[in-house]
């Protein structure tokens, strides 16, 4: 997230854009004290977040989301997107990162904001290169934000931008670190190896009673059944509250209405030319220069601007943050190309000239009213799921059992079990007719403990679980398990035929044979290769790779092969970094590379710790109906 904010900062346009968009934080202050004083649905150490305070910063997420995308994007559109995750996350990572400040007594002078803003090319005349508080102001025009709002934001910027530079050095990794990383990335070895397999390896024994007996004996592990758990789960799915429900049409058109304005209604939007004066006398005789037919782009060049920093695309009349300047550009008198009289605005004499205009758009009733039933039923739905889970809550506060509370709302619980933490009943079969995520819930209960309401991973409702019965690990006995066990003792005897071939050959090595030699006593040839540190395939496993770059020049290295059941012998015959001189032309490069990948692990490191330390709880039915019912 603090990367993020970090790398948001490049571009006049775009790091402005960052300082109000960025997810990783609450962007809309702090909650009021009436909101706090309310159950919370999200607290993040100290700091609650109420219902409310939460909803409402989903609305504005949602609005955002609406004008950039220049249509309609509804609530649905933003929960199905993931939108509303996102709104929650910002808001604990931003009250984490601030409350972290506070801890460290972070403080920002006013006058670092001050010179800040006016050292910054960002709001400079691309003319003098000195700070223009025409740009300023036109860029808080806007985006319709007033001056003290925008100078905290840049205060609680800058502060969290003191906490990147404390951990990210912003420079290149240091170059010995890059020369061993690259020298080892381009390292190639030549090997040769040799398979050895079954039938290289001898005869195979037959075992006697008490072979297999001994191997049940010292492998009890491979043999014994697993815990197995029998519970009692009740699941509360949306869909199972659907029957019955009734559409009142009085109430959809209502909903329309509420919402019209919001959902429904594109509003007319116009591309301006805008240009602030100090005196009425400039902005007159500007205003004569336009109508005399001289373009706007020429005054706009005059003050040190181009026309896009003059240019306001496509804005709503609420887009604009003077109210005068607002009421005079949406003239309906005023067609395009037309032109404003001066106008005494908030920040001068302020002159518009209208470029293009886009007419409304209206959805009617009869258009979205399919959408609106289909929403307003998935409400109802929702409603009814979590009075019910409400009810069952109520009802076991009073001490009755996940049983009887089922009962007393017309639900019935399931008896599951006795299921091991695999969802395998014993005998091996597969129980699946409960929700996965119940099981590793249920293998976390003692004997008898009962759950909470928990959503399910989809999200298509709640369950609770109650833990009846534990059955103990045991092992199976002999007469079960026979077949099971000759086979594995096969295997094992297997594999140690063909591991004492393997020392057998090693030992030839050692006495001074080659390994081509070694393996001509038993009429193979061995294969001669190079690999890198990425190499794999069914005859080299990742740990035989890894030990062919950890040994020596000469060595042998062995092991099993990476797809069945023969091991390889290998003999590391040549190192060589001849790639290294490639990768060398380009160390600058990956030097300012590393760097960064070692600043952004520093910091994600760090944004971890903070919000662990911190501590962020969420309430997840609070959540669950705020994002059910928004609109």
């Amino acid at each position: 997230m603090l990367s993020q904010m970090r790398n948001s900062l490049t571009g006049p346009v775009a790091w402005f854009i960052g300082i109000l968009l960025i997810a990783a934080f609450a962007l809309w202050g702090v909650p009021s004290l009436s909101e706090l004083t309310r159950s919370s649905a999200l607290t993040v150490g100290g700091e609650s977040f109420s219902a409310q305070y939460v909803q409402n910063e989903f609305n504005r997420a949602v609005d955002q989301q609406r004008r950039e995308s220049g249509g309609v994007y509804t609530a649905a559109d933003a929960i199905a997107s993931g939108l509303n995750d996102q709104v929650v996350s910002s808001i604990a990572t931003g009250s984490a990162i601030d409350q972290f400040a506070k801890k460290m007594r972070f403080v920002l002078p006013r006058e670092i904001v001050s010179d800040y803003l006016r050292n910054n090319e960002n709001f400079q005349n691309p003319a003098t290169q000195e700070f223009d508080e025409t740009v300023l102001r036109g860029i808080l025009q806007r985006y319709n934000i007033s001056v003290g709002e925008f100078e905290k934001r840049i205060n609680d910027e800058l502060t969290r931008e003191q906490i990147v530079n404390a951990l990210a050095t912003r420079g290149p990794a240091p170059r010995p670190f890059v020369e061993a990383t690259l020298r080892r990335e381009s390292e190639r070895r030549d090997i040769t190896y040799l398979l050895v397999s079954d039938e290289m390896s001898g005869k195979p024994a037959e075992p006697t009673p008490d072979n297999l007996t001994a191997y049940y004996d010292e492998n009890p592990q491979s043999y014994t059944a697993p815990e197995y758990r029998t519970f009692d789960l009740l699941v509360l799915r949306y869909e199972d509250f659907r029957d019955g429900l009734e559409v009142d049409e009085e109430e959809l058109k209502r909903l329309y209405e509420v919402n019209r304005e919001r959902l429904y209604e594109k509003p007319e939007r116009r591309t301006l030319y805008q240009v602030t004066y100090e005196t009425e006398g400039e902005a007159q005789a500007a205003n004569a220069s336009l109508r005399q037919g001289e373009p706007f782009e020429a005054l706009a060049k005059a003050r040190g601007l181009s026309l896009d920093a003059v240019t306001f695309t496509d804005a709503q009349r609420g887009d604009i943050l003077d109210n005068a300047v607002a009421k005079a550009a949406f003239s309906e008198n005023l067609g395009t190309d037309d032109i404003t009289d001066p106008i005494e605005s908030l920040f001068g004499w302020t002159i518009v000239q209208i470029a293009a205009i886009t007419p409304p758009e209206v959805q009617t009733y009869d258009d979205v009213r399919d959408d609106i039933e289909t929403s307003f039923l998935e409400q109802d739905t929702r409603r009814r799921l979590l009075d019910t889970v409400n009810e069952i809550e109520d009802f076991r506060d009073s001490g009755a059992g996940l049983i009887a509370a089922a009962e007393s709302v017309g639900r019935e619980v399931s008896n599951i079990g006795p299921v091991d933490r695999f969802a395998f009943a014993p005998g091996g079969a597969i129980i699946a007719k409960f929700p996965a995520e119940s099981l590793e819930e249920v293998f976390s209960l003692l004997e008898g403990d009962e759950t909470e309401a928990i959503r399910l991973a989809d999200e298509s409702g709640f369950y609770f679980a109650s833990l009846r019965e534990i059955a103990p690990p045991s092992q199976i006995p002999f007469e079960l398990v026979r077949d099971e066990v000759v086979d594995a003792w096969r295997k094992e005897e297997r594999s140690a035929r063909i591991a004492k071939t393997v020392a057998t050959i090693k030992e030839t090595i050692a006495g001074g044979q080659s390994l081509s030699e070694a393996a001509s006593a038993f009429e193979r040839a061995p294969v001669t290769i190079t690999i890198d540190r990425r190499f794999e395939d069914e005859a080299i496993s990742t740990q035989v790779r890894d030990d062919i770059f950890f040994g020596e020049l000469g060595s042998i290295v062995s092991g099993k092969v990476a797809l069945g059941e023969s091991q390889i012998i290998a003999s590391v015959d040549k190192v060589n970094f001849d790639e290294f001189g490639k990768l060398a032309t380009q160390l600058t490069t990956y030097e300012q590379f590393l760097g960064y990948q070692i600043d952004q692990e520093l910091i994600d490191v760090t944004l971890t710790a903070i919000q662990e330390d911190i501590g962020i709880k969420t309430n997840p039915a609070q959540l669950d109906q705020i994002f059910a019912t928004d609109q």
